[in-house]
């Protein structure tokens, strides 16, 4: 069967030895934990890396600008629901092999704005644990479960999956699991080129090394 929310976090309980939980509505410590961290925990987890296995690519929607709204440029649009963090990279369409990067995009008033009518965005999208790799399931797993060795000041335990999920404090959070996921993840990115359908040489440098407001503000690359 495939692994849901409830799965997932009745095994990280497990990790610590606790009781089960029937339903994240149930009036028990764990399950008000559950229900409460583990949906930012699992954004933060999805959010942490450019993960390849939950890379979006989408059009972004457009919506009217109202009659009486000041515009902040020509078009405007809505930012996807199932996006983690931030938008990597804006084009013009989906092909990244043959698409022109949009040069400028903001975001306002809580929607994108661009000049071009017609704009792509590869993000981190919402993945559901039943789409989770194996490498990432069991990162969560670790990680959480330390999560809920702290909140059941399980202290020895808690910093043993913290290392297992994290690596040593040496580490500074980049060893342990979560590099084994992001070398894991790395065999599943295909193979990424700056030409967009002709052979600019030295021009490719040039023409995207110009400041954008919105990828210098929210480090997007």
């Amino acid at each position: 069967m495939p692994l849901t929310a409830l799965d997932f976090c009745n095994l990280a309980i497990g990790k610590i030895s606790g009781d089960r939980i029937a339903d994240f509505g149930e009036d028990s410590p764990l399950a008000v934990f559950c229900a409460e961290q583990w949906p930012q925990k699992r954004r933060t987890l999805l959010g942490k890396y450019r993960w390849n296995f939950a890379n979006t690519i989408r059009l972004l929607s457009g919506v009217a600008i109202g009659a009486t709204e000041t515009a902040v440029m020509a078009h405007k649009f809505m930012v996807p629901a199932d996006m983690i963090d931030a938008v990597h990279a804006f084009r013009d369409q989906a092909d990244p092999y043959r698409a022109e990067r949009t040069p400028h995009v903001m975001l306002a008033n809580g929607f994108f704005w661009a000049d071009e009518a017609t704009v792509y965005g590869e993000y981190t999208g919402e993945r559901a644990e039943a789409l989770w790799p194996g490498y990432f399931v069991e990162l969560g797993l670790y990680a959480f479960a330390a999560d809920l060795a702290g909140f059941a000041q399980l202290t020895t335990l808690q910093r043993t999956y913290e290392a297992k999920a994290w690596g040593t404090p040496q580490e500074n959070g980049e060893g342990g699991l979560y590099l084994t996921a992001r070398n894991e993840d790395a065999r599943m990115a295909p193979p990424r080129q700056l030409v967009s359908g002709v052979d600019a040489g030295p021009l490719i440098g040039a023409r995207f090394s110009g400041a954008n407001t919105f990828i210098d503000r929210f480090g997007i690359r």
